[in-house]
């Protein structure tokens, strides 16, 4: 075998959001699959050009979003068919001038930077199955550009198209579709769960796994586990860049898991309250192959204290039941202030080890989890108040102490 060395660059832009193609966008921004969106990657300001099209069909955008996506191949080695084959590098970017209207970060909800997000992760699927799509066969060496041109033009033309019909029917004549994008939310996840465009014509029914417990996951190959728990996040969950450092992969239990937490909106309407108040939770989640590359996604618990997410501490494995087997142990805080106290409320959690099948979520051991209890620190019934436990270190100590 010999090496045919070349080094490739194709570059493309995404179609944009509010069904306009602005031109080609040069592959500048940020590679963004290590956490999710927010509003203060949204930089840039809205373009006059692009506003004034929008006009004419009455259409006013909220915010904007434009992945580009491209692609490199490294030198080739020439099979022994005489066929060559490339080691392929496919980046999403997103790109600067991606803009969001003040009065659209002001409003209550967080619906449009679920729009936002998932223009951002169709192009994510599409630039995981180019990768695939590259990579999986070989190409001649008189005509290889031409023939990578044909898989990039081939598939990229299918991603604009998704782009297309993806805001057309969420926003049909500028009007948001609450249900087409629900409906479109679960495809979209489904979709960059298992690399694949198939589910974006798929129904209800056969989307179902992708919101409830217990859904499967595709890893990509040589995935890092970071990069996998953003992808294989559950369906309306956030992955802030402060979770990165949370992602843990163990064989503790005699099998690979990885260990991912999540912040999730939630909403409850109060009585008197003109508009629904905004709560969020800590969500823990924890992935184990099943077969081959096929990851189940098990939901461990939700962390939350007077509608405030919880901040995520050590996370360790220790022995705290009868069995050999070490359980897991998440330890958590919260501020908190209401009638019972205030100061800082220490929650440590102690979970079973998963067994087959596979649960869709963990079980939590309550009595073992009580022998731990941190408690407050700050003030309760108005005297001062100190918790237990509060480190690792002092958790396997207490464990220890209690006999196990």
């Amino acid at each position: 075998m010999r090496l045919l060395i070349i080094t490739l660059f194709l570059f493309t832009a995404s179609a944009a959001h509010a069904q306009n193609d602005m031109g080609f966008i040069a592959p500048e921004g940020k590679i963004l699959n290590y956490r999710t969106l927010t509003w203060n990657d949204f930089l840039g300001k809205e373009n006059k050009e692009f506003a004034d099209k929008l006009a004419e069909q009455n259409l006013q955008a909220k915010a904007y979003v434009s992945p580009a996506i491209y692609y490199k191949a490294d030198s080739g080695e020439v099979q022994a068919n005489g066929r060559v084959k490339f080691a392929f590098h496919v980046k999403c970017a997103f790109q600067s001038r991606a803009f969001v209207r003040e009065a659209t970060k002001e409003e209550h909800t967080n619906y449009v930077l679920i729009h936002e997000q998932d223009h951002y992760d169709i192009a994510l699927t599409y630039s995981n199955m180019l990768q695939a799509q590259l990579s999986s066969r070989d190409y001649s060496e008189q005509n290889y550009s031409a023939e990578m041109d044909k898989v990039g033009d081939d598939l990229l033309a299918k991603y604009n198209t998704e782009q297309e019909t993806y805001d057309h029917e969420v926003n049909p004549d500028g009007r948001d579709d609450k249900e087409k994008q629900s409906l479109w939310d679960a495809r979209i996840k489904k979709g960059l769960e298992n690399t694949t465009d198939e589910y974006y014509t798929a129904n209800e029914t056969t989307l179902q796994s992708v919101r409830g417990y217990g859904a499967t996951v595709k890893r990509l190959p040589n995935e890092p586990a970071l990069q996998f728990a953003v992808r294989a996040r559950p369906l309306y969950t956030e992955f802030p860049q402060e979770m990165t450092s949370k992602v843990m992969e163990t064989k503790e239990w005699g099998q690979p898991a990885v260990i991912a937490f999540y912040t999730q909106h939630y909403y409850t309407q109060d009585e008197d309250a003109a508009i629904p108040k905004d709560n969020t939770r800590t969500l823990a989640c924890m992935f184990v192959p099943t077969v081959g590359d096929i990851y189940k996604r098990i939901i461990i618990d939700t962390f939350t204290v007077n509608g405030k997410a919880a901040n995520i501490g050590p996370v360790f494995f220790a022995n705290a039941d009868s069995d050999q087997t070490k359980e897991l142990i998440i330890m958590a805080t919260c501020a908190q202030k209401d009638a019972s106290g205030s100061g800082t409320l220490f929650m440590n959690r102690v979970y079973d080890n998963v067994t087959r099948p596979l649960p869709g979520k963990l079980k939590r051991l309550d009595d073992a989890s009580a022998k731990i209890a941190g408690g407050l620190e700050g003030q309760t019934a108005g005297k001062p108040s100190k918790a237990k436990y509060k480190t690792e270190k002092e958790v396997i100590e207490a464990l220890k102490k209690m006999g196990y």
